[in-house]
C-alpha cells in the first residue's frame, strides 16, 4: 500500500468475539478513507484471538504485533514504535468509527505542527441496554458537550485515548505512554498532563465517533473503579499538583457517598456484608437489563466503595481531605 496518512493502533487483550465484530469495519474504513495502516497489539491474548487475525494474513492493510501481556500503556507504545505514518490514531478494540471519522483525523494533522486530537465517544446500537450503559451514555454526552464549548482549555482528565490521534514524534518527545501504569487506569491521563505541560496543542473533533461495544458487566466495572482508586495513588505520587483535582482528595458531600467512602477505607467493616448483597442485587439486575434513576444511583454508590477500596489497598492510609471539597470525581466507563 501506499504511505499511509494514518497509522491506528489497536490493543487488545483476550477479546477475540469483539475483534472479529470490530476489526473487520475498521479495515473497511481504512481502505475507503485511507491510506492508513491498523496495526493490531496483542497483549497476550490467550483466548484465540491469535488465530482470528491469522485469516487476515494476507491483508496487506494490516500489521498484527504479538508481546506478553504488559497492559495497555505497554501495548500502545509497541503500536506506536511499528508505525509509518506520522500520525498515529488510537483505537479501542471495541470501537466502531461512524463513517467520516478517519478523514477527519486525516485533515486535522494535515497542517504542520504536532498536535493531539480527540474524536467524539458514543455508545454502538445493542439488544441490551441498562443502568450500566445508560451511565456510559451520559457520561460521554457530558464529555462532547464540555469539550465543545468555544474558547475551551483541555483539562488532564478529558485525555481518552480509547479515541484519540497523537503526532508520533510529539509522543515520542513526551516519552509516551507510562508503561509503570498496568492495570485499568490512569495511563492516559498521565500522558494528557504531560502533553497539556509542554502547551501540546489539542482539538476536538464532535462528528468523528467511535461507538463503543460496550460488554461490561457489573462485576468487571466494580474491579475496575477498584483500580481507579488505585491509579489515583499512583497519579498523585506522580504528580503532586493533579492531587487536588482527584477523588481520593475530596470529602463526599452526601451522606451516602461519605459512608461508602468509609466503608471502603476500612479494613474491618461491618456493612461489608450488605453491600455485597447490593453489589449482587445490582448485577443481577444489570444482567436483565433494568433501568432507572435509583438503580443507577445505586450504582454510583456501590462504584464509590470500590473506588476507596482502590485507595486503601494502594495506600493503607486514610487520604486528606483537607483543603479539596471540589475536587473532580470520575466515571468509570
Amino acid at each position: 500500500m501506499s504511505t499511509p496518512a494514518l497509522s491506528i493502533v489497536v490493543p487488545t487483550y483476550n477479546r477475540r468475539e469483539l475483534l472479529s465484530r470490530t476489526l473487520p469495519a475498521l479495515l473497511q474504513r481504512a481502505r475507503e478513507e485511507g491510506p492508513a495502516e491498523v496495526i493490531v497489539v496483542v497483549d497476550g491474548s490467550a483466548d484465540g484471538t491469535l488465530e482470528i487475525l491469522a485469516g487476515y494474513v494476507h491483508d496487506p492493510g494490516l500489521q498484527v504485533i504479538f508481546q506478553e501481556n504488559r497492559g495497555l500503556a505497554a501495548a500502545r507504545n509497541r503500536g506506536t514504535a511499528a508505525a509509518a505514518a506520522e500520525a498515529v490514531l488510537f483505537l479501542d478494540d471495541d470501537m466502531l468509527l461512524d463513517e467520516g471519522a478517519l478523514a477527519q483525523h486525516r485533515a486535522a494533522h494535515a497542517p504542520e505542527g504536532e498536535r493531539v486530537v480527540f474524536g467524539s465517544l458514543g455508545l454502538a446500537p445493542g439488544p441490551r441496554r441498562s443502568f450500566l450503559k445508560e451511565g456510559v451514555e451520559v457520561w460521554g454526552e457530558q464529555v462532547r458537550e464540555r469539550l465543545s464549548a468555544p474558547g475551551y482549555r483541555f483539562r488532564f482528565d478529558d485525555c481518552h485515548f480509547g479515541h484519540a490521534s497523537v503526532s508520533r514524534s510529539l509522543l515520542r518527545s513526551r516519552g509516551g505512554f507510562d508503561e509503570t501504569y498496568v492495570k485499568f487506569g490512569n495511563e492516559d491521563y498521565d500522558l494528557g498532563w504531560r502533553l497539556i505541560q509542554a502547551s501540546a496543542e489539542m482539538r476536538f473533533l464532535p462528528e468523528a465517533v467511535a461507538r463503543q461495544i460496550y460488554d461490561k458487566d457489573m462485576p468487571r466495572w466494580l474491579r475496575d473503579c477498584q483500580c481507579v482508586g488505585e491509579a489515583d495513588q499512583v497519579l498523585a505520587a506522580k504528580h503532586p499538583l493533579l492531587r487536588s483535582h482527584l477523588r481520593l482528595s475530596a470529602l463526599p458531600e452526601h451522606p451516602l457517598r461519605r459512608l461508602a467512602r468509609r466503608s471502603g477505607l476500612s479494613a474491618a467493616d461491618p456493612l461489608a456484608p450488605l453491600w455485597a448483597l447490593l453489589e449482587s442485587s445490582l448485577s443481577r439486575l444489570e444482567r436483565r437489563g433494568a433501568r432507572g434513576r435509583w438503580l443507577g444511583m445505586a450504582q454510583s454508590l456501590v462504584g464509590e466503595r470500590r473506588y476507596w477500596m482502590g485507595v486503601r489497598s494502594r495506600s493503607g492510609e486514610m487520604p486528606s481531605v483537607a483543603s479539596s471539597r471540589q475536587a473532580r470525581s470520575r466515571s468509570v466507563a
